[in-house]
């Protein structure tokens, strides 16, 4: 087994503007990384990735990534950046496409150009067979099997060392656009108003899923990229899966005044089945934070957010 143990150097992080890839630049920051923090021109979140140097990218033009890559020479890139919303897929599919597909293909090829940098491309637990392409659920997942696709060719065909991370549902302090971050905010948003918001509605309370806390998703990403075997895919999860009434509990439970719900009667949509975590467990990852701490963390993190944007203290992830 080709198993490479990597010291810290410069990484660069793609979609450092967004949920995970603020942590990450945090993590790896703190961990002796010079980070570079690969945003979008567009993106109007760029402030506050210190202690990251910040570099505004078009990762859908292969030219731009090229012209990135030549001039920081990263020693290791976490590939974060895509569109990762199956609603937005079923929109403009050609675009999810070329955010998820391109994008890697360019950072591939990047990494390449420089002699073969260590790269991880964050890929996804909704992604389908490769055999099975054209029978994918909605676009994107179509796009992330592509995405993991070529990550693996390029090892196949360069030798190149990628490695492919495919997490479970992320939560945890940030703005997350997942249904717990979506929670998290219609809760602090009930808070405020005295319980008077709008009921939050779940499809069914027994569809179960994995939740794990960003911040174990990121340690798992550092070890992977520190000694993970290169051409390989390591599913990424907290081991616990919970059914939507476990969650709607641990909001009661935390939040700050009494929520309303409304609860969906139609068939529970087929829960995924737990995957094989044994290659990322041998490298010595455990997740270290329950569901309740990453949710009240969470909750914590949002109140931050906003006594910050009346003038308060600013938000600082615990």
């Amino acid at each position: 087994m080709d198993v490479f143990a990597m010291t810290t150097g410069r990484i660069l992080i793609t979609g450092a503007a967004g949920f995970t890839g603020r942590h990450a630049c945090r993590r790896f920051a703190a961990s002796g990384w010079e980070v570079a923090a690969a945003v979008s021109p567009r993106s109007a979140k760029a402030a506050g990735l210190e202690p990251a140097r910040t570099e505004c990218c078009e990762l859908t033009d292969g030219d731009a990534v090229a012209a990135m890559m030549r001039r920081l020479k990263p020693d290791a890139v976490l590939h974060l950046a895509g569109r990762n919303a199956v609603d937005f897929s079923w929109k403009s599919p050609s675009a999810t496409l070329a955010a998820n597909l391109m994008s890697t293909a360019y950072v591939l090829d990047g990494a390449l150009a420089l002699g073969g940098c260590r790269v991880l491309v964050a890929g996804s637990m909704l992604r389908t067979d490769e055999a099975a392409l054209s029978e994918a659920a909605h676009p994107y997942g179509f796009s992330k099997t592509l995405q993991t696709a070529a990550a693996k060719a390029w090892h196949r065909w360069y030798g190149l060392p990628v490695m492919i991370a495919e997490p479970s549902n992320l939560i945890g302090p940030g703005s997350s656009g997942g249904l717990c971050g979506k929670i998290v905010r219609w809760a602090v948003s009930a808070e405020e108003a005295g319980g008077a918001a709008e009921p939050f509605r779940l499809s069914s309370l027994r569809e179960a899923r994995d939740f794990m806390d960003v911040r174990d998703a990121v340690e798992a990403y550092e070890r992977v990229l520190n000694e993970g075997e290169p051409g390989r895919s390591y599913a990424i999860e907290s081991g616990r899966f919970l059914t939507l009434a476990e969650v709607k509990s641990a909001f009661d439970e935390l939040a700050g005044t009494e929520l309303a719900w409304e609860i969906g009667d139609k068939a529970a949509a087929p829960s995924p089945q737990p995957r094989d975590c044994s290659p990322i467990r041998a490298l010595g990852w455990r997740p270290r934070r329950t569901f309740r701490q990453s949710i009240l963390d969470a909750l914590e993190g949002e109140r931050e957010q906003r006594r910050r944007e009346r003038g308060g203290t600013p938000f600082a992830s615990p």
